[in-house]
């Protein structure tokens, strides 16, 4: 595998202008990849783009040890992103997840105490059959540890799943959308007095604490995806590796270069990027700006569907910023999906 990654990253680095801002290690276990790997894959990394970069790793807080720690931080690994997921080991066991509480505080506090300055914990909310003081309790034990970063999702029930197959079945039950939105606010209202930001809907920094790399994703900025399952976009199409892992090494392996690798490409009409640009952009506390998407785009969404824009702001449903941006309102936020959906553009 590591042979096949290393082609991949050394062909698409192969003459290009621009320099990597950042690099991210997840979409899979990066935690359990051999450190002599991972080590060779960041040299030929700065041998591509020696400009300093943000680099995360994501992390299973049972894989976490102190030579691990020590070896991230010597190769360069700026960002652990932690994968808490809750503290209460009962729901850990529902999960299937191998590690406990005490595990994933015990992961955070040593990753500090080696000297990791950004660190991200991810919660889940939206379980089934949850009191409200078992959730605020993951927030409060959660923002007292050593983090700058949180990111917290509601429980996505994916169809061909065995969670998915027992709600289907009536032996599940699924959290109610009151019990949801309880649960977002109380997040919102506690991140707040300890000092976080809500720059994004599921993601709160402290000061200096934002992630670069996520921000650049939902702004629209080209990156390469390497490896089995790996997505990436180009600045005008997207595409999408084989996920399976054999299949990926042997197709590089019989790979002459990169025009040989079989992708699967989504071919992104402009207003496709559109509707992306305005689907990521009010996720986030900046908005969108309606002169730069006609000037990127050539469609402005106040005049293209003037019904739909002035029925949003009416609502509230979008605030004016002072830059003249627009974004929605933290308490809308939940919402955003279905807000942006209205703002689309359909071609007919």
């Amino acid at each position: 595998m590591e042979e096949a990654l290393m082609r991949e990253l050394l062909w698409r680095g192969t003459g290009i202008s621009e320099e990597i801002s950042t690099v991210y290690f997840g979409g899979g276990t990066p935690s359990l990849f051999p450190l002599e790997g991972l080590e060779r894959m960041m040299h030929a990394i700065q041998s591509i783009s020696s400009t300093e970069k943000e680099v995360t790793l994501e992390a299973n807080p049972e894989d976490i040890t102190s030579e691990k720690l020590d070896a991230w931080l010597k190769m360069g690994v700026t960002r652990l992103s932690i994968g808490v997921q809750t503290f209460d080991d009962s729901i850990l066991s529902w999960m299937n997840r191998a590690h406990t509480g005490d595990t994933a505080e015990t992961a955070i506090r040593m990753a500090a105490e080696a000297g990791f300055q950004h660190i991200t914990g991810d919660l889940i909310y939206g379980l089934p059959d949850r009191p409200a003081p078992a959730w605020e309790r993951d927030i409060d034990r959660m923002l007292d540890l050593p983090i700058d970063h949180l990111s917290a999702y509601i429980l996505t029930i994916e169809p061909k799943t065995a969670l998915g197959h027992q709600v289907k079945q009536g032996k599940q039950n699924t959290a109610s959308d009151e019990a949801v939105v309880a649960a977002y606010q109380t997040l919102c209202s506690r991140t707040q007095t300890a000092g976080f930001e809500h720059y994004e809907v599921s993601n709160f920094a402290r000061p200096g604490g934002h992630a670069t790399h996520n921000r650049n994703y939902w702004k629209g900025i080209p990156f390469w995806g390497i490896g089995p399952g790996a997505h990436g976009f180009d600045g005008t199409n997207r595409y999408a590796h084989v996920s399976n892992n054999r299949r990926y090494v042997k197709e590089i392996q019989q790979a002459k270069s990169l025009l040989d690798v079989p992708l699967e490409v989504d071919v992104l009409q402009t207003s496709d990027r559109f509707n992306e640009r305005v689907m990521t952009g009010l996720r986030t506390m900046e908005g969108i700006n309606p002169e730069q998407l006609l000037a990127v785009y050539g469609r402005d969404p106040r005049t293209a569907d003037a019904q739909a824009w002035q029925s949003a702001v009416l609502k509230r449903e979008l605030i004016q910023l002072p830059n003249g941006s627009f974004r929605i309102s933290e308490d809308n936020w939940l919402f955003a999906d279905a807000i942006a959906s209205e703002l689309f553009w359909v071609n007919d």
